[in-house]
């Protein structure tokens, strides 16, 4: 009889566990170790098959200090692979938190097998999703980033807040994350804040190149400070955002820089707030339409009105959209680019500006004209609702004048105006408003 015949190896005692149990204990292994389902893998055919379960692949460990960004987003991909059509339990060691938003990318795709989210590191926090209300991707729809000087949120502001109907994803951070380390975005409506009482901001490169990573976006809104700061000498890059309907620009010098390099096939709603600014911007451009404005009207805020309206016409001549409602709260344009806008916007119905200094002259552009041959033509052929409110440079003869001679063309048809609001306007009396009464009925308010 030979030597192993006469001693049997024993079986070792991993080996007798039940399959069931070791898959357990390899999970729990796992919490402890990120990388241990790689390890388990690799000693025998026995722990191959128990580390293929999905049980051992259901958290998912990424440490910004710990790997490069092109291994975590490799790591979550493959133990989101692994772990299907388990329940994920997602745990983000965050030091640098400006890669928070990076670190999020990686995981979003599997956001509907949230089981709960934990931050460690710089921000402490955890998130449990009850399957009653479960995320998906359809209900995290929004994204809130917020540019200030402190990155850590106000107390009781979490990473994930669930409402009624949706869930909200909000990061704080000091610079915008670059495209090269964020995995694409699907969340359709994102707004950027920047915080001017910290001096944060951002840069319209750091803007296009993040946005270049929101391809289904459907809603922008940037609210920053005028900040004056010297122009980028190298080209910007055109990002295309072909689902975007809705673009709101506020309180920023970088208005230009934005609106010249998106192509927009889409946009429907413009929102233009608080542009103006009485300094001049810096910068020189020679592009076409940059040339001195024939018409010399004045204006407390010269810098900024040629910068809206170059920016409006490089958003138009590149993307032609359907724009609808042009919505112009303390933004202005020179008498060329409102003449050069209102060619070109042939879909507008809806026409709001605040506290203009736009002419009688931008005003009559407005009214009917005849071309050669007789045909009578008006520009905006859509609108329905034109607001004026706190345009100070405008004449109520004009006004009047003009609204006169619209009405009387456009009534005949099914496209004429269903609403005017003439609002603090001073040069528009309570007589010019009885002229008006007799040929616009209810459709005026004046306050």
């Amino acid at each position: 009889m030979d030597d192993d015949a006469a001693h049997p190896r024993l079986p070792m005692p991993i080996d007798t566990i039940p399959l069931e149990l070791l898959i357990e204990i390899f999970a729990y292994c796992a919490a402890q170790d990120p990388l241990a389902p790689l390890a388990f893998r690799s000693v025998s055919k026995w722990w191959r098959e128990a580390g293929a379960s999905p049980r051992i692949w259901q958290h998912i460990f990424l440490d910004d200090q710990a790997h490069s960004p092109a291994f975590l987003r490799t790591k979550a991909e493959l133990w989101a692979l692994r772990s299907v059509p388990l329940l994920l339990d997602i745990e983000l060691k965050v030091d640098a938190n400006d890669l928070i938003l990076p670190m999020l990318s990686y995981v979003l795709p599997y956001v509907d097998r949230w089981r709960s989210l934990t931050l460690t590191g710089k921000r402490e926090e955890v998130i449990k999703f009850p399957r009653s209300f479960p995320m998906t991707r359809e209900s995290l729809d929004f994204l809130h980033i917020f540019i200030q000087e402190d990155d850590q949120p106000a107390p009781g502001h979490t990473v994930v807040a669930e409402l009624p109907h949706n869930h909200h994803m909000n990061v704080w951070l000091l610079e915008l994350p670059s495209s090269l380390i964020l995995s694409p975005l699907r969340f359709v409506n994102i707004t950027i804040a920047e915080d001017a009482l910290s001096d944060m901001h951002t840069t319209p490169r750091a803007i296009l190149d993040f946005l270049s990573a929101c391809p289904e976006l459907e809603t922008f809104h940037f609210s920053g400070w005028h900040h004056n700061d010297e122009p980028d000498a190298a080209p910007l890059p055109i990002v295309s955002l072909p689902n975007l309907h809705t673009l709101h620009l506020k309180n920023t010098c970088m208005a230009r820089a934005i609106l010249s390099s998106l192509y927009t096939p889409m946009l429907v709603n413009l929102y233009l707030a608080h542009l103006n600014v009485e300094f001049a911007l810096r910068g020189e451009y020679h592009e076409d339409g940059d040339s001195e404005d024939d018409a010399h009207d004045f204006s407390q805020s010269p810098s900024s009105d040629h910068a809206t309206g170059m920016g409006l016409r490089k958003l138009i001549a590149r993307s032609n959209p359907p724009i609808m409602v042009l919505d112009m709260d303390f933004s202005d344009m020179r008498t060329k680019d409102f003449r050069y806008i209102f060619d070109r916007l042939p879909y507008l119905q809806d026409f709001l500006i605040v506290a203009s200094d736009m002419s009688d002259t931008v005003i009559n552009l407005l009214r009917p004209y005849t071309l050669p041959g007789g045909i009578v033509r008006t520009r905006l052929p859509r609108l329905k609702s034109l607001n004026l409110y706190n345009c100070q440079r405008l004449s109520g003869d004009a006004i009047v004048d003009m609204l006169t001679a619209r009405v009387k063309h456009t009534d005949k048809g099914q496209d004429t105006l269903q609403e005017v609001s003439i609002v603090t306007c001073d040069g528009f009396t309570q007589d010019h408003a009885q002229l008006l009464v007799k040929h616009l009925g209810h459709r005026l308010r004046m306050v």
